[in-house]
C-alpha cells in the first residue's frame, strides 16, 4: 500500500496558535488557498480511495482536492485529531507540549486522551488499511498530531523522543509506502 497523508489546510486557530484537538474549526481563507494549491500539485498522482478525518478543517480540505477527480471519499472517526478536552483552545504556551507529547511517560490528565491510547488508535487504523488495500494508493486527510503517529507507525519513534520534530505544515503531505511494515509482520 502506498500512502500520501495530508494534513489539513490553516484555520484561525492555527494562526493564534491554540489547541484545537478534536474540536471542529473550519479552514480559514488562506486554508482554502493552500488546499486548491495542494489539489493542482497532487494532480497528477493517482489515488484509488480518500479517507478523511470527519472533521471540517480535514474533510474540506479532502474535498477540495477531489473536486475535479472524483475518488471514492469516506471519513473515519480513526483520522479525529487528538482529544484534548478540556484543554482545547487554549493558547500553544499554555500548557506544557514536551509532557502531554511524551510517549514513554504517557500522561493522563483529566479528559485529555492519553498519548498512548492516541498511537493506539492511529496506529490500529494503519494495521487496518494495510490489510485491506495492500495493492491499492491512499490519501489520508486529517491532522498533525494524526500525522505524528502514523509517521512514528512508518518510520519508528525518533531516537531523542521528541515527537513534536516531525510535525507536519498545514496543507503539506508526506508519502509513505507499508512495504517495510509488511516485511516485519
Amino acid at each position: 500500500m502506498k500512502l500520501y497523508f495530508v494534513r489539513h489546510g490553516q484555520t484561525n486557530w492555527n494562526i493564534q496558535n491554540r489547541l484545537q484537538g478534536s474540536s471542529d474549526i473550519p479552514l480559514n481563507s488562506t486554508g482554502i488557498k493552500q488546499a486548491h494549491i495542494l489539489a493542482d500539485k497532487l494532480r497528477s498522482t493517482h489515488f484509488d480511495y480518500i479517507i478523511s478525518s470527519p472533521l471540517n478543517r480535514a474533510l474540506h480540505t479532502a474535498n477540495i482536492i477531489n473536486q475535479d477527480r472524483h475518488i471514492p471519499l469516506t471519513t473515519n472517526d480513526a483520522l479525529l485529531e487528538r482529544g484534548f478536552g478540556c484543554l482545547e483552545g487554549i493558547k500553544g504556551n499554555e500548557y506544557d507540549k514536551n509532557l502531554f507529547w511524551d510517549y514513554a511517560k504517557d500522561y493522563h490528565y483529566k479528559d485529555v486522551e492519553s498519548i498512548q491510547d492516541f498511537f493506539k488508535r492511529i496506529h490500529t487504523y494503519l494495521d487496518t488499511l494495510i490489510k485491506t488495500y495492500p495493492e491499492k494508493t491512499l490519501l489520508l486527510v486529517s491532522h498533525n498530531g494524526v500525522h505524528i503517529a502514523t509517521n512514528c507507525y512508518f518510520n519508528g519513534f525518533p531516537k531523542d523522543g521528541k515527537l513534536l520534530n516531525i510535525s507536519l505544515d498545514n496543507c503539506s503531505f508526506m508519502e509513505y509506502d507499508s512495504s517495510n511494515i509488511l516485511s516485519k509482520k
